[in-house]
């Protein structure tokens, strides 16, 4: 099966929540081409959890087109699923105009059709 490229809003929001995590300062922190920082400022309401699923800001989109996709989705921490929605971070990418295939890994995550 051919490697799809993975939505990067979804690593790039996963890798957020991991510094997080972790007690990384994201203020200042930059990672495959974004500002962590800058990116769970603009973004992460729109992935939490709960709650319905909510147009991005162009402020995320913004965000989100810096990001360098193959490299946040080759250091995706496991089970980051149990911390943000990968569904929502995928409807926020297509909302941000990128294409995201069915089928398309992004660490333990797979794109369903939507």
């Amino acid at each position: 099966m051919a490697h799809h490229k993975a939505p990067f809003f979804v690593c790039a929001i996963a890798i957020v929540a991991a510094l997080l995590l972790s007690a990384a300062s994201p203020a200042s922190a930059q990672f495959c081409g974004a500002d962590l920082g800058d990116l769970l400022a603009d973004c992460m309401k729109y992935v939490r959890i709960p709650g319905p699923k909510v147009n991005p800001s162009a402020a995320c989109c913004a965000e989100i087109k810096k990001v360098d996709l193959p490299c946040l989705c080759d250091n995706l921490p496991p089970g980051i699923e149990k911390r943000i929605s990968l569904e929502k971070a995928v409807f926020v990418a297509r909302k941000c105009g990128k294409t995201v295939r069915k089928g398309t890994k992004c660490g333990d995550f797979t794109v369903p059709l939507m």
